[in-house]
Formats: C-alpha cells, structure tokens, sequence
C-alpha cells in the first residue's frame, strides 16, 4: 500500500508540473510556431552529416532518403548498413545525391546500434578533412531509416546551434498515420507526454536525447569524448545523455520543429519495444556511480537520473500493489454489489483524469501543428476529427496502459538477469 501512495504521489506531482510548465510557456511556444521557417543567417552556415542506421530498411529507405535530400542546406547523408539480408543498400545506392554508405559485414555488423554509429565516425572526419570543412561548423545527426523531418527542421536547427553554449539538440517526436487507437496512443505518448517530460528537463537543463532526430556539434563532442561517443546500451541514446552530461556538453530541446517516425502495429511489438528499453535503462546502472561522484554534473541532472533509471523499479512495485489491491477490491465487492458498481464508476472517472488531459493536449497541440504549417504529411492530422468512440478508448488505454507496459517491465528484468542483450528488430510496417 506504501509503496502503490508513493508511486500515485509521484506521478501526480510529475503530471502537474508538466502541466504547470506547459500552461506557463503556451504563449511563447505559439509564437516559436508561428515563425516555424524564420532562420537567423544563412542556411548555409553549418554543414549537416546525416547518419542513417538500417538493418531490412528496405521498405522505407527511399523515401527517407528523398525526404532529407529534399531538406535546405549543406549535407552529406551517410547510410549505414548493419549487413542487411534485404534490398536495402541496393535502394540507397539508386538515390542520386550527397549520399555516402558504410556497409558493416558480419561478424563486425548487428552488435548494436551504438557500434553502428560509431563506424560512421571515421568517414565523416575523412570528408571533413577532404573537404576543408571547419569541424566547428559541422553537425552530426541520427534520423531511423524510417525518420522523416519536418521542413522547418534546417531553420529551427541552425538557429539553435548559433548559440555556441548549446552543443546538441533533440527535436520532437511524432509518429506517422495513426490510424488505430494503440497507434494514437503512441502518439500522444511521443508528441504530448514525452513533450512535457522534456519541457520539464529543459528547465532542469537535463533534457535527454531520443534515438531519431539527435543532432550534436562534430568538434566539441570529438574533443570531449573521441571519435566515437556512443555507447552499446539498449538504450544507446540515454547513454549518449549521460555521457554528454558527465563531460559537461549541454543538450538543448526543440519542440518547434519535429521527426516523423512509424508507429507499431499491435500489443506484442509494444511490449517487446518498451521491454528492450526497460532493459537499456538497466544497462546505464553502470553509470550510478560515476553521475553521484561527477563535479560537472548539476544537481537537477543528477536527480533527472536517478529518477529516470529507478523508475521502472517504483513502477513494478506499485504495480505488484495495484495487483493485490485490486484483488482485495474485488473479493470485497463481491459482497457488496452496490458498492461495487458506485465505486468502479467513481475509480474509473478519477483514474481516466489525466489520460484525459493528456488527450485534449494532444489535439490542442495538433491544431497549432496545423496552423504552423510543418505537418509533414496530412495523416500526421488524422486525429484532429477524432470521434467520440476512438476518443473515449485513447483516454481509456493512456489511463490504464500500465497494465500491458507492467509485462515489458517484467520481461525486461527477466532478460536482464538472464543475460540476454540480444532483440529481434521491430519489423517496419
């Protein structure tokens, strides 16, 4: 019962502040939008090195790619093949463009996603050098083979990195087409929840990057961590955070300008999904100690990070509780059939709350989307007509979606003392 107050006081107390925050900032955050394409200086003045990942991309590689030809400014999109079995590398060799690709062969290739992008490391430093480049104007990004940037993404990035106090920058995520209830929660979760979770970060100056849409300066971060600064978690992006975070790098978010990105089909790739993250967050354990002993790190960071990684912990345990509690409820309700049906309608309304707020957000946030002109594609609008049915479902499943994430949690741990760190790739849609 402790631990289940704990768990409901610490997510109400996140939840307001989320709120709290996002009230207090609407104004500026609507006037950001309203000029999403006003740029600063040139377009021109930073050189972009666009790194894209691919294992079986092939039924989303080309269009990817169009997509990041199409953007403004100087670029140079580095393709890297992790030994695909498919015809992806012979789709990326068709493009006609500033297109280079890095083919990885096993037994060097599928050892994770972090080892990828480092072999990427070496060929942008050789163009650098080829090219004359000034490495202080050059800017590394991560976009998934199935990313796709908003078109404002150039303008909003080089406004940003012109402040030389900022030296990475995360954008916001949205997932395409969301068409089915579990695909709009997913949405919600990346454009609505994880929005706010950031916005709460950026004032902790603490704000973490994501695995699609990461952009960071090429000369500050090679001097600081080397030539090939990601690690091998699951979770190689909070770990690429920390990293940062421990060598005094500071991230900045952009919620003006956003990256596009498939949602998943059904419950079993969901859970599969969030357990290899779970199971990534556990992997950055190793990081505790060196966080508690950094003297660069700040107080909020170092909180931010504690909270982030003992959550899922917390989540279990009130989980477990809500389990037993649940139980208890029922066996006691079956006694009391009045009290039974007064008190679930009661428990279903308070707990569908903030599923509800988070909803109507959402929507608020899709029409300002809208108006700014950045959607990338019209089905990125799809739920601003949502119905009353797909809408009452979304708030029920955002309210109660715990239920399903408690069996990634579950299976995260049960990898993890198994030993296991090898996960079957998300099939694309």
């Amino acid at each position: 019962m402790i631990i289940y107050l704990i768990a409901i006081t610490v997510f109400i107390i996140q939840c307001s502040i989320m709120y709290f925050i996002y009230f207090k900032d609407h104004k500026l955050f609507k006037s950001e939008m309203a000029a999403a394409y006003h740029a600063n200086n040139n377009l021109d003045q930073f050189f972009y090195f666009l790194l894209v990942p691919c294992l079986n991309e092939e039924k989303v590689i080309q269009n990817t790619l169009q997509n990041l030809l199409n953007l403004a400014g100087q670029k140079e999109i580095v393709v890297i093949d992790d030994d695909s079995d498919d015809q992806t590398v012979q789709k990326a060799k068709s493009m006609s463009g500033p297109i280079s690709i890095v083919e990885r062969k096993l037994p060097n290739a599928r050892t994770g996603k972090g080892d990828s992008l480092n072999d990427a490391m070496s060929l942008v430093y050789k163009i650098i050098k080829q090219r004359h480049l000034n490495p202080k104007k050059c800017i590394v990004g991560v976009i998934d083979a199935d990313g796709i940037l908003s078109a404002n993404c150039i303008y909003k990035l080089n406004n940003a990195f012109e402040d030389d106090r900022v030296d990475a920058v995360q954008l916001r995520v949205k997932t395409k087409n969301p068409t089915t209830v579990l695909q709009t929660f997913q949405d919600i979760e990346f454009y609505t929840i994880n929005h706010l979770i950031q916005l709460i970060r950026g004032k902790m100056h603490a704000v973490a990057l994501c695995g699609n849409g990461q952009f960071f300066r090429y000369k500050t971060v090679t001097q600081r961590m080397g030539i090939t600064p990601w690690g091998n978690a699951l979770l190689e992006d909070f770990e690429l955070t920390l990293k940062f975070e421990l060598n005094g790098l500071r991230i900045k978010y952009l919620d003006d300008a956003y990256v596009d990105q498939e949602a998943l089909l059904n419950f079993k790739a969901l859970v599969r999904q969030r357990s290899r993250w779970a199971q990534g967050g556990l992997d950055c354990w190793k990081y505790l100690l060196r966080v508690t002993k950094s003297p660069i790190m700040s107080k909020a960071q170092k909180f931010d990070t504690y909270f982030f990684l003992t959550q899922p912990l917390l989540n279990v345990l009130a989980d477990f509780s809500i389990i037993y509690l649940t139980v208890k409820y029922v066996i006691y309700a079956l006694g009391n059939p009045d009290f039974f049906l007064i008190s679930l309608f009661f428990l279903v309304i308070i707990g569908s709350i903030f599923g509800m707020i988070f909803t109507l957000i959402y929507l608020h946030e899709l029409r300002i989307t809208q108006k700014a002109d950045i959607a990338i594609e019209k089905s990125d609008m799809l739920n601003l007509d949502m119905k009353v049915g797909k809408f009452l479902l979304t708030v029920g499943l955002l309210s109660y979606i715990y239920v399903v994430l408690f069996l990634s949690l579950m299976k995260s741990i049960y990898s993890k003392v198994r030993g296991n760190t090898t996960w079957i790739k998300t099939k694309r849609n």
